[in-house]
Parts: structure tokens; sequence; C-alpha cells
């Protein structure tokens, strides 16, 4: 017969420690939230991205970096303080010797379980764990509002490799037909990322194959006006020619950068520019009532642009 009551909880065993870095700093122990002051966050959120690429760090090192501003006697005093807080909070989260410092190994960092995940849906293995279609840990900023100059190129990193992972999972769902979840897992990208092509090319690509042509060819009208809006440039050709898209531009074809939009794509930008021409009209209109009207409101200007 198993033990139950006290006596088998007391044989259990904690779950590791947790910090999560996506979305915010947060430390849970024994399954419970637990706070710790901002400097001993810095430190554990530091040696959480360095365990990613080397196993320990150098105390000086560790001490530059965050407290770069101060003389390194005091930069060194603070980092003893954060550790010896961090011990407060649990003996068991960082090792420390003469020189290095390092996370325990039983500690476990949402980012690395980000970074576990994306490798496997990049490689070329064809199986797909069920537990690798969650997106939780391929979307959240890395420390948002963090102002940290040693935070910005690892946040850019993650953000990067969270949608490259998310394109890669949409695919995989695509050739295993299914659809509503590869539309999803694009969608998330797109949030992320609305400019970036190859988002929208895995959701087109994947009402295509589930035979919704004309929701395909929506997308498409929405991401180039869109694109168009915002930048200025038209989809990549190879996107246009996978849905049979090509430029329009008439006898003028060697003007370069000089060509008009519409000359590139009729059937979006007619819409476009009967939408501009019809808002002009209505901005006439209420230009004249502002002239005659001294109480209209002074936002007026913003809100005809706004409807543009």
């Amino acid at each position: 017969m198993q033990p139950t009551g006290p006596r088998a909880m007391a044989g259990a065993v904690p779950p590791p420690p947790q910090i999560s870095l996506l979305g915010g700093f947060s430390l849970t122990i024994a399954d419970s939230p637990v706070f710790v002051p901002t400097h001993a966050c810095r430190v554990l959120a530091f040696l959480s991205l360095d365990r990613i690429g080397r196993p320990d760090c150098a105390r000086n090192v560790l001490a530059e970096r965050l407290w770069s501003e101060v003389a390194a006697k005091r930069a060194h005093a603070s980092l003893r303080t954060a550790l010896w807080r961090i011990r407060q909070a649990h003996p068991e989260l960082i090792r420390a010797a003469r020189d290095r410092v390092r996370l325990d190994e039983t500690v476990e960092v949402d980012v690395h379980r980000t970074q576990a995940q994306a490798t496997r849906l990049l490689s070329d293995d064809p199986e797909l764990r069920p537990a690798d279609t969650q997106i939780t840990p391929l979307v959240g900023d890395l420390l948002p509002g963090w102002d940290e100059d040693w935070l910005l190129l690892e946040r850019e990193r993650i953000r990067q490799l969270q949608v490259h992972a998310l394109e890669a999972l949409s695919r995989r769902l695509r050739k295993l037909g299914r659809y509503s979840q590869a539309i999803d897992v694009a969608f998330a990208v797109i949030a992320a990322e609305p400019l970036r092509e190859s988002g929208h090319t895995a959701l087109i690509d994947t009402y295509l194959a589930e035979g919704n042509v004309a929701q395909a060819h929506q997308q498409l009208d929405w991401y180039a006006s869109l694109l168009w809006r915002e930048l200025g440039l038209d989809p990549s050709p190879a996107l246009l020619d996978r849905m049979g898209v090509h430029a329009h531009r008439g006898a003028d074809a060697d003007q370069g950068d000089k060509r008009q939009p519409a000359q590139t794509f009729p059937h979006v930008l007619r819409r476009r520019h009967e939408r501009l021409e019809l808002v002009d009209g209505l901005g006439a209109g209420l230009d004249r009532t502002a002239a005659s009207s001294p109480q209209y409101p002074d936002g007026l200007h913003r809100a005809r642009t706004g409807l543009r």
C-alpha cells in the first residue's frame, strides 16, 4: 500500500526553482512567487541568459556589466549584496566561487525552453512533438521595460528566434493537414511582426493548402496595402509569383523606382485611390463647415488624415 497523507508529502521532491523572463521577470520557488529586489533580479536575469552560451561568469565581468556607471569597488559591493539577497530567497539558486558565479543547473528558465523548442522546430527532424505545438514559449518580449545595454542584442536575438520558430511550426502543421492550428500560429507571427513577409506567406500558403484561394488573395491584398502604406514597397516577386500575380508596368517598364503604385497592384490600389478621393471630397466639405463654424474641433485635420 502506498503511503498517503503528510508522510507522503514529506517525501515528495519539491519542484525546481523557475525563472521567467518572457513578458517580465518572475521567480517561482515551490510553486509560489518569490519577491527579490531589483538588483538581485538583474543578476538572476543576466546569469540566466549567460548560461545559454557558457556555464558561468567571471565576478568582475558581472559587476562591470550590471553596474558600469559606478566605480569598480562599489560595483563589486553591489554584486555581493545582490548575491546575498538571492541566497536569502533560496540557497540553491546560484553557485558562487571566489572568481566565478553561475546559475544552478536545477533552475528552470523559460528562455531556455524557448531555445530548445525553437532548435527542434528548425531542425530537419520530421517528428513534431505535442509539446512543441504550444506557442506560449514562442511569444512575449524578453524583459520588456528593462533599459539595459547588455539586454538589447539578446532581446532581438530571442525575438528573431521566436518568429523563425513560429513560422517553422506553421509550416509543419500545414504539412500535417492541421490547417486551423497552422493559421493560428501564422497570425501569431503577423501579430509580432506585421511587416514580415514570411509570416504572411505562411498564412497564405495555409489558405491555399486548404483550398481557400479567395482568402489567400485577400491576405495578399491586405499585406500589399499595408506594406505600401508603411514603407512604399511592394511584396517580393517570389510571393507574387506564388499567387500568380504579376506587375503591370505598362510601356514604361524601365522606370524602376519611379513607377506608380497602381502599375504594380491595380486591383488593390485602385480601391485605395477611390477611397482617398472619397475622403478628400468629404474633407473639402468638412473644411467648408469648419470655416463657417468657429466651434469646430481643432482636431479636424488629424481626423481627416486618420481617415486615410
